[in-house]
């Protein structure tokens, strides 16, 4: 059963809008009301809980929540206020419950006039509308389970093990927390609309509220809580405001005024290093949480790679141990019998083991495979770590901003960015500094340093760039597609060279992982297998990079590049390739011109020119890093 009765005066204001003022508690203002779906969003969940520490705060304070009330006779409501006579709630002629009293109030010349609004038990169509103030009643709305996270104080049920006693402790610590807090008694504002262009009406007064008001800008406000008492418990304003409030104090003294956006002005209306500050901290702080679950996913990959690693030793070890027994199998042949070469026994012997050599090379190369991505996944947990530990660490902060005044003056003076871009540096310099570099490199392709507007009034703007990076740096592909021919010793020898410059990145490199996915199209292209040729092309198409030799001339890796390039081009983009091209090949028999022997189509393609294998790895290295933006 839901009872509210809603008291205050009502009036016209602006000689076009009929108005009851008055006070009620939050909760009950929230039991009969709904947020209307054709212009109110849903609240943030962190932003509810918010709400909820902000409500149990003694001191707290917010403007009046607006409802809307449905009229079905707006004018004859309007005719009413100004009559003399009471309107009965029981009469129910404009609004049901509502009740208007005759007893005036003075307002200069005019007067307002007693009402109340009863609202029993309303069904969904009879709620009012939340116009403005949704935000705060939605806490309001949610299950009791949603109230768990307010009870600090566990210690009762902490060696409590029956499920159903410590949900039934919960539940009633939850149920008295909410109580205390929905009774807080705040200040409300019913607006009436006629009914049959409600919609319409409700929407342009939410309009007005939120957005015709020409807002504080956050460097006002900040300034006002730094400078002056009135604000000496800082930290009820929110957690970042502490740390972002000493961080205020240090920047001010001009030492950071290289970075654009930290830059000290005595003109309000030009200054934004107080904004700067809050949104650094505010990012970082908002990020520990999302680091620390990536950390926990990290940490249980680990696990996994450990565990495959070790299968894979144990499985060389076993394999060690047979080629070891096929060897003295061979000896023992080798010596019983002085024509042993022409032994059945010793052939399928000396072919056993060399089945087991090249299983053994393939479960070695496994390993290392394993071990370059377990460097990766121990270089990201100690970033991720750091980042935990040091996020709100004052000191550092302002040793990161030192180290980005150097890189701002490296930037052109209309490349600067805004707001969001410099907390993304702060954000990648404590995490990642090779992250950060792929970052500016990202950011200068893209041209989001030459977004240079003031960006204070969004606070998810620096959330929102990080997110839009790490979208395309995780979800861009390691995989290398190497198109060659193989079967020849030189083919072979180039491709042990392209692994060997893989695997130089990956050391030095330990933030990307790479992982080369040679196709051997000389083992498979002559299979009339669909199935073959086709995953064939999907390795090609959701690879990052393409490596392709063109020492050899070969037919299949011509139309593989053909493949790889029509498929960049249906996406407007220059496809990802590496074409190699040793000088003097071995397969360049009649000493062709090199631009008659790769081809014409790919005269205009970037290539890797090399004469010795050294110069190979070298430069391939070089390519790799340019490619991955470190």
């Amino acid at each position: 059963m839901i009872m509210a009765k809603l008291e205050g005066i009502i009036y016209t204001a602006f000689r076009s809008y009929i108005v009851l003022r008055g006070f009620a508690s939050i909760g009950g203002l929230a039991k009969i009301s709904k947020k209307p779906a054709s212009y109110q969003r849903d609240a943030n969940e962190q932003h509810k809980v918010e709400i909820v520490h902000y409500l149990n705060d003694l001191k707290s304070y917010f403007p009046e929540i607006t409802l809307a009330c449905r009229v079905s006779d707006y004018e004859g409501l309007m005719r009413s206020i100004g009559d003399d006579k009471d309107v009965s709630k029981e009469d129910s002629i404009y609004v049901k419950g509502l009740r208007i009293l005759s007893e005036r109030l003075p307002i200069g010349r005019d007067r307002a006039r007693h009402a109340y609004l009863e609202i029993d038990n309303p069904n969904e169509e009879e709620k009012l509308l939340r116009v403005d103030g949704n935000h705060r009643l939605e806490p309001f709305s949610t299950d009791i389970e949603w109230w768990h996270q307010f009870i600090s104080d566990r210690s009762p049920i902490k060696d409590e093990t029956d499920p159903e006693k410590i949900q039934g402790w919960l539940n009633h610590r939850a149920k008295t927390y909410k109580k205390e807090i929905a009774e807080k008694i705040v200040p409300f504002t019913i607006i009436m609309s006629e009914a049959k262009d409600a919609d319409n009406f409700e929407a342009k007064i939410f309009h007005d509220i939120n957005f015709k008001a020409l807002p504080l800008r956050e460097e006002a406000s900040l300034k006002i809580i730094s400078e002056l008492s009135a604000f000496n418990d800082k930290e009820k304003l929110g957690q970042e405001y502490p740390l972002a409030l000493d961080l205020i104090e240090i920047v001010k003294t001009g030492q950071f005024n290289a970075i654009p956006w930290l830059s000290v002005a005595n003109d309000i209306s030009n200054s934004y290093y107080r904004t700067a500050c809050l949104s650094i901290v505010r990012l970082l702080l908002s990020q520990k949480d999302v680091i620390s679950s990536r950390r926990k996913e990290n940490i249980c990959k680990w696990k996994e790679l450990r565990q495959n690693i070790f299968i894979i030793e144990q499985q060389i070890e076993t394999l060690n141990a047979q080629i070891t027994v096929k060897n003295i199998e061979i000896q023992k042949i080798e010596f019983e019998h002085p024509d042993f070469a022409n032994l059945s026994k010793y052939k399928e012997t000396v072919f056993e083991r060399e089945q087991l050599i090249e299983e053994l090379s393939l479960k070695k190369s496994d390993r290392k495979e394993l071990e370059y991505k377990e460097d990766h996944l121990i270089y990201k947990a100690k970033n991720l770590r750091r980042f935990i530990k040091h996020c709100d660490n004052k000191a550092l902060i302002i040793e990161v901003l030192y180290s980005l005044t150097v890189i701002y003056k490296s930037f052109e003076k209309d490349a600067l960015g805004n707001i969001a871009f410099l907390c993304a540096l702060v954000y990648y310099a404590i995490l990642d500094k090779n992250q950060m570099q792929s970052f500016i490199d990202w950011a200068k392709r893209n041209g989001i340093n030459k977004i240079v507007e003031p960006d204070d009034l969004s606070k998810d703007a620096a959330i929102n760039l990080i997110t839009m990076f790490e979208q395309i740096y995780q979800t861009k592909k390691n995989e290398i597609f190497i198109s060659m021919q193989f079967g020849d010793s030189q083919s072979e020898l180039i491709y042990e060279k392209i692994v060997r410059a893989v695997e130089m990145f990956n050391m030095r490199h330990k933030s990307i992982h790479l992982n080369a996915t040679p196709i051997r199209i000389d083992r498979t292209i002559e299979s009339s297998s669909f199935s073959i040729q086709n995953k064939i092309l999907e390795a090609i198409k959701s690879c990052s990079l393409i490596i392709a030799d063109l020492s050899s001339s070969n037919i299949n890796v011509y139309h593989e590049i053909g493949y790889a390039m029509g498929v960049a081009e249906s996406h407007n983009m220059i496809p990802n390739m590496i074409l190699l091209y040793k000088e003097d090949t071995d397969h360049n028999k009649e000493k062709k011109d090199i631009d008659k022997f790769i081809g014409f189509n790919l005269r205009n393609l970037s290539q890797l020119r090399f004469k010795d294998y050294k110069q190979l790895v070298d430069s391939l290295v070089e390519r790799l890093e340019k490619h991955y933006g470190v």
